[in-house]
């Protein structure tokens, strides 16, 4: 994506204030403006006033371009002090195409999750595809749904379906997996649940058509549109809880989880030695945590939101490393073009 026409520019005054962690950016009184680019997904967090103000407290200005996580490999890096992709994997390739300055950090976490609305999700309950676990959650059968996919299932076939009966396939809406970190997880968990038959990875993208790149914007399109533009869509737990942060706050807007998900690492990938300042503040300040906690996601450093649903060990699968995920999606790519 180019840097013009997409530039998101987070123009931050400094504040003279005695920080705990201290000005890591330059000396007291000075403002240091650092480049980056994000995936879509942190485009609020960064935008949040609140966050802006914690980031000016240590002398930071920020001037940041949003795109699709796996997209920031391809992009010219030169220019950047950090790229901020929403995956270890992503964050590996980046690395490959330009070193870091020392190792990449990984800032918050979220898990792949779906959206959806209560009368759609009884209906794949109907047709055993999804299901009310301990805790009170939802969770979506991959095999089921890959399964269901795979014999053509659609909404209208659901028996007793007043609610929703269009001629459409009953399939999970996602991004280009390509260029959209939560897309190529996405594939990897369809991957690991068929034991790698690519086949039918291959339909359940296929079957979509064309798609967005960023994980950023199908989700504004679901907020405005409703069932009418996904039933079901791929996003980040985080975005869900960023707009409807307490259970039951998005009416009837509910989220599921792939049963199994994986924990996306949110991970900055320092290019210059500000860069690296910049992740080490991200991941330690308290402040800073504390924000991205209110924005939905995942910290080390602070509670969650109220909505965040409690994940064991065997409710998902660690991400890929990055030549597994890298093969997996070239070979997707090839034959979905």
């Amino acid at each position: 994506m180019g840097r013009t026409g997409w530039l998101l520019v987070l123009v931050v005054l400094l504040v003279v204030a005695g920080a705990s962690v201290g000005h890591l950016l330059g000396r007291r009184g000075d403002t240091r403006e650092l480049t980056g680019v994000i995936g879509s997904q942190m485009t609020a967090f960064f935008a949040d006033p609140a966050v802006r103000q914690a980031l000016a407290d240590h002398g930071v200005r920020l001037r940041l371009d949003p795109a699709g996580s796996r997209r920031m490999a391809d992009l010219d890096l030169g220019g950047y002090d950090f790229a901020f992709p929403g995956s270890a994997p992503a964050a590996a390739e980046i690395t490959r195409r330009r070193p870091a300055v020392g190792a990449p950090v990984a800032v918050f976490t979220s898990p792949l999750a779906v959206a959806s609305f209560t009368p759609v999700v009884d209906l794949l309950q109907t047709a055993g595809l999804a299901r009310r676990v301990t805790g009170g959650h939802w969770t979506l059968d991959l095999k089921a749904f890959v399964a269901a996919n795979q014999r053509g299932l659609r909404w209208d076939q659901i028996p007793g379906n007043a609610t929703f009966p269009v001629r459409q396939a009953v399939l999970v809406a996602t991004t280009r997996p390509a260029d959209s970190n939560s897309a190529a997880l996405f594939a990897a968990l369809l991957n690991q649940v068929t034991g790698g038959d690519l086949a039918a990875v291959t339909k359940a993208f296929a079957d979509q058509g064309a798609v967005d790149t960023t994980t950023g914007e199908p989700f504004e399109s679901w907020l405005r549109r409703g069932k009418d533009f996904a039933p079901l869509l791929l996003i980040y737990e985080a975005q869900f809880l960023e707009r409807y942060p307490a259970p039951g706050a998005g009416a009837d807007r509910i989220v599921l989880y792939p049963a199994p998900t994986i924990l996306s690492e949110h991970t900055v990938v320092p290019f210059t030695t500000a860069g690296a300042d910049l992740a080490h503040l991200l991941a330690t300040d308290p402040q800073l945590q504390r924000l991205a906690a209110a924005h939905g996601f995942r910290t080390a450093g602070a509670p969650g939101a109220p909505g965040v649903v409690a994940l064991g060990a065997t409710d998902t699968i660690p991400s890929p490393d990055e030549p597994t995920l890298h093969a997996l999606l070239a070979a997707l790519e090839e034959r979905l073009t």
